[in-house]
């Protein structure tokens, strides 16, 4: 009977030992990944985004300095994944061209505090990664990517969006061309958009 209860107090020590283990290398840092994957004040900007909103596109076809082309757009903002990524769907009407259709997903890499995504269209079968810096400033955000034509040339972009107040913004996309050793912003797109009540 002794013996017995030697073996059982031997067996719950061991229980407790493993449950202990458990706990340190199960438990805590799933509790410490769920803390470290919920919304912080970086994601306050891409929750302010969500909704929809009206756009006044002019498209630079002819060049910079030429007339632009006008549409009239429709872009809608959603926060999935518990608020951690915006997910933006946007569209306009390009007459004989047909219509644009435009998705990107959006979320904060806090390793090197940017803004990162894809974005995806029906102009290109080649997904773009998206990686952008905002400056609260003058809120501005900044997004860098590449994008690739249709001969399969890779070429630099960068998108500008500045926030007016809560409820508009204007975005510029430009082209960046390199020739020379020098770089030269081309100026491709300018919207105004303005969020529906």
């Amino acid at each position: 009977m002794r013996r017995f209860s030697q073996v059982f107090a031997s067996v719950a020590r061991g229980s407790r030992l493993a449950v202990l283990l458990w706990l340190v290398v199960v438990c805590i840092p799933t509790l410490v990944v769920a803390q470290a994957n919920r919304p912080g004040k970086a994601h306050e900007l891409l929750a302010s985004e969500a909704g929809t909103w009206d756009c006044e596109v002019k498209m630079f076809f002819q060049g910079p300095g030429r007339p632009p082309t006008e549409f009239k757009g429709v872009e809608v903002n959603k926060l999935v994944s518990g608020g951690l990524y915006l997910q933006t769907s946007f569209t306009y009407p390009m007459g004989d061209r047909g219509e644009f259709e435009g998705h990107s997903l959006m979320g904060y890499d806090p390793r090197v505090k940017k803004y990162v995504g894809t974005w995806v269209d029906n102009f290109t079968s080649v997904p773009s990664p998206i990686n952008g810096e905002y400056d609260e400033k003058s809120k501005t955000m900044t997004v860098r990517s590449t994008v690739v034509d249709g001969s399969g040339k890779e070429l630099k972009s960068k998108n500008v969006t500045t926030w007016l107040d809560d409820s508009r913004k204007k975005f510029a996309a430009f082209l960046i061309v390199e020739a020379g050793g020098k770089e030269t912003e081309v100026k491709l797109m300018e919207m105004t958009a303005t969020k529906r009540k």
